[in-house]
């Protein structure tokens, strides 16, 4: 059971979206709030795994929520539900740990998909907002790999390219031969190296990097 945080200041939205997910049984909508102050009241009582965010609210949006969540709540996955794909925005919100973006003009499938796509691979972006990334990356002054070769090993950069096709630890264990711990544990210092916060992260700064090329 995936129990989840609907937060938006849109009654009838939320309502929709909550009554949406009730026809799928291992979803759970454990939290209903309309900003973020009545997300952190309600997280004293329960614990969400997932918080799906609208952007735009009062008294505290979802900016500021964002960065209160990653700070006392690091283990809650974020998911921006918004109509802003702007290349500059999602740069923002990646680096201030979110794991996915869904647009508000989506489908519920779509919506549901993202959930089990970050709980099972730590991150989610529709086709609209991948192609945001791409063009965000294409503005940098991309950076050689050989650079990265005296921080990434090539053990890591090379776990780094199998995160970006959006494997799991236990696909990626298969494929290198490896256990599972040991990607977990690789995984742990490539973050610790690239100072990202979450597996979307990683994905922009190998995008930033020019990681992704063989």
């Amino acid at each position: 059971m995936i129990k989840i945080a609907v937060v938006d200041d849109h009654h009838l939205f939320r309502a929709g979206l909550v009554a949406l997910l009730k026809d799928h049984e291992d979803l759970k909508v454990v939290i209903q709030a309309s900003n973020g102050k009545d997300l952190f009241v309600q997280l004293k009582r329960t614990s969400p795994q997932i918080v799906l965010l609208d952007i735009e609210m009062p008294e505290m949006d979802g900016m500021e929520t964002t960065l209160m969540l990653r700070e006392k709540y690091p283990d809650i996955k974020i998911i921006i539900l918004t109509m802003h794909n702007e290349d500059e925005f999602v740069f923002d919100l990646i680096n201030k740990g979110v794991h996915g973006f869904v647009p508000k003009d989506k489908s519920v499938e779509a919506l549901v998909d993202s959930i089990y796509n970050v709980m099972d691979k730590g991150m989610y972006f529709s086709e609209d907002i991948r192609d945001s990334l791409l063009r965000g990356a294409q503005g940098y002054n991309k950076t050689s790999v050989m650079a990265f070769s005296n921080t990434l090993t090539e053990r890591e950069i090379e776990i780094t390219r199998l995160v970006c096709q959006q494997k799991t630890s236990g696909e990626i264990a298969k494929i290198l031969n490896v256990s599972e711990r040991t990607v977990q544990t690789h995984r742990l210092t490539i973050h610790n190296k690239t100072k990202t916060k979450n597996t979307a992260g990683l994905v922009m700064f190998a995008l930033k990097h020019n990681l992704l090329k063989e």
